[in-house]
């Protein structure tokens, strides 16, 4: 059985740097609005919605007032540089960017390593694909590097022309606490739309990211690492309610919360991924859609819908469909599972619903709960299925996995093909399997919350059966 073995995680961490499928599709949309997503925003460990940025400063300076054009004809490098240093210099404010295509040279407003928004400076353009930075030919450097506290960037458009520079460069880099990059069309990306380097308590929301060519190594529409200065992987940070088409999302960091994405046609990977236990862990990923994944890619992978290696995170009311690989790949320890579909997955390969991976003794899927989720092949006749199981583990080293209340039925070849190891062989969709998975207390109090929760949107049946799990 191949749901892609070899693990993209380590491969990036050394690069790194008809109709049944369409009512569900509906159905799980509308769900996305109640159950599992109240949690999103509830963000009771989350953080605050908002950083605490600086917005009431008076200083208020506009790009065209140091000689920025907007025909996109004339090089409005200088002219961005030059207004982004007076705010700064001021002590923070406002830029705004009048409606207006703004050419930028290939090596960036400034140069490497020297933030263009740095601390309390707010970059803000007239709305999308109204104020558009555009780049000037193959980059050499990051368009827009920002580093600091409580500075934002908002309401423009990135346009990247396409260029897949041999350079790790990206249109926005991202660096510091408190800041956040809200409301901006990122086109024709080439290779990064935004990369962040750790940090506390920042946002990426409401951003929409297109890459014209799927195909690359290397890239992602949001990619979240830390960088070889040593800073700290990104904590409190929010990636929520963004738009990917043509690539994915990347994760480092911890007690974060990555909700309501929609990603489609990635061709890199997986369409929402995340480091292994060295770099992620106690994420919440719950409301995500990932669709459309396509190719074998340079890392010898099949692009799957998640890849989710972080331990000690809740992964709930997620959808995976038509994707070339796996639906939904957990590698993280003591992971609740929990709500998801998958299915009509394993496009271009023998791909499953829902995969349990084992990597080492440290990165694997042991001690995780699959709870509620629902993996199926909905196109009908025999012939045309494609995702061979609906849950399936990999061979190695995992145990204690339990299963409660799931429905793995109607793929190619089974409902699932299990680890002996794992103590789980007798899953049923009729009651729940209980094994022993030495989990933690914060896991089993995680569990009883799910529980007590009358918002959680998970059956009556699944919740009885994690009550009675718990009290054994």
């Amino acid at each position: 059985m191949a749901f892609g073995f070899t693990s993209r995680c380590v491969e990036v961490a050394s690069r790194r740097f008809g109709l049944l499928a369409s009512l569900t599709i509906l159905w799980f949309s509308f769900a996305l609005q109640s159950g599992y997503a109240q949690k999103a925003d509830q963000e009771t460990a989350i953080g605050p919605k908002t950083p605490n940025a600086d917005r009431i400063n008076p200083v208020e300076v506009t790009v065209k007032s140091f000689g920025a054009a907007g025909d996109g004809i004339t090089n409005d490098t200088a002219a961005f540089a030059a207004a982004l240093k007076s705010v700064a210099a001021r002590g923070g404010g406002v830029c705004r960017v009048p409606p207006g295509t703004y050419r930028i040279s290939s090596s960036g407003i400034t140069p490497p390593f020297i933030p263009a928004v740095s601390s309390g400076v707010h970059l803000v353009g007239a709305g999308r694909g109204q104020s558009i930075l555009k780049i000037n030919g193959m980059p050499t450097n990051q368009m827009l590097q920002c580093d600091g506290d409580n500075w934002s960037v908002e309401d423009l458009t990135f346009d990247m022309q396409d260029y897949f520079p041999r350079h790790l460069v990206s249109a926005v880099t991202c660096k510091g606490r408190n800041w956040r990059v809200t409301d901006c069309d990122f086109i024709n990306i080439g290779r990064f739309g935004i990369s962040a380097f750790g940090g506390d308590n920042w946002q990426i929301e409401r951003n929409n990211f297109t890459k014209t060519n799927p195909i690359g190594d290397g890239n992602e529409a949001i990619n979240v690492s830390r960088n070889r200065s040593g800073t700290p992987y990104a904590t409190n940070a929010r990636i929520v309610d963004n738009v990917c088409d043509g690539s994915g999302i990347w994760f480092w960091g911890n007690h974060s919360l990555i909700a309501r994405n929609r990603v489609s046609r990635t061709g890199f990977g997986t369409g929402i991924g995340t480091g292994t236990a060295e770099h992620a862990g106690d994420l919440e990923i719950t409301g995500n859609i990932c669709s459309g994944g396509r190719g074998f890619d340079q890392n010898r992978t099949w692009v799957s819908g998640f890849e989710l290696w972080a331990p000690n995170s809740t992964i709930s009311n997620n959808i995976a469909y038509d994707n070339d690989g796996s639906g939904i790949i957990v590698g993280g320890r003591n992971c609740i599972v929990i709500g998801n579909h998958s299915f009509d997955n394993g496009a271009g390969s023998a791909g499953v619903g829902f995969g349990a991976r084992y990597l080492n003794a440290l990165n694997n899927a042991s001690g995780s709960v699959f709870i509620d989720n629902v993996a199926h092949d909905a196109k009908g006749a025999a012939r045309s299925l494609t995702q061979t199981y609906g849950y399936a583990e990999q061979p190695g080293g995992l145990r204690g996995i339990t299963q409660i209340a799931n429905d793995y039925g109607g793929n190619k070849i089974g409902d699932f093909k299990i680890n002996h190891l794992s103590g789980s062989g007798n899953i049923s969709t009729s009651r729940p399997t209980y094994t022993t998975g030495g989990q933690t207390s914060a896991f089993r109090s995680k569990l009883r919350a799910l529980a007590a929760a009358r918002n959680a949107g998970i059956s009556e049946g699944a919740r009885r059966a994690i009550s009675q799990y718990l009290a054994r």
